[in-house]
């Protein structure tokens, strides 16, 4: 449980800023959207927690605020 509340506590200071997708040049909110769905996809298959799909989005988001990424790479 201590965990869990400390994850809360921190979660808005890990997260992406709204709009962070506009600073893409060759990406965009649908392509993300694929992404995600296809990692929803994965998730499901080999039954894992959803913590991990939780932190995987997240992750996938801030990093894509701060690098520009080719859809090739996406």
């Amino acid at each position: 449980m201590d965990i869990f509340r400390y994850l809360r506590a921190t979660e808005n200071d890990y997260v992406a800023k709204y709009g962070f997708l506009e600073a893409q040049e060759d990406i965009n909110e649908r392509m993300r959207s694929i992404l995600i769905d296809w990692l929803v996809e994965v998730h499901l298959k080999f039954k894992l927690v959803p913590e991990s799909l939780y932190l995987t989005v997240n992750l996938i988001d801030r990093f894509l605020e701060i690098e520009q990424v080719n859809r090739s790479k996406l």
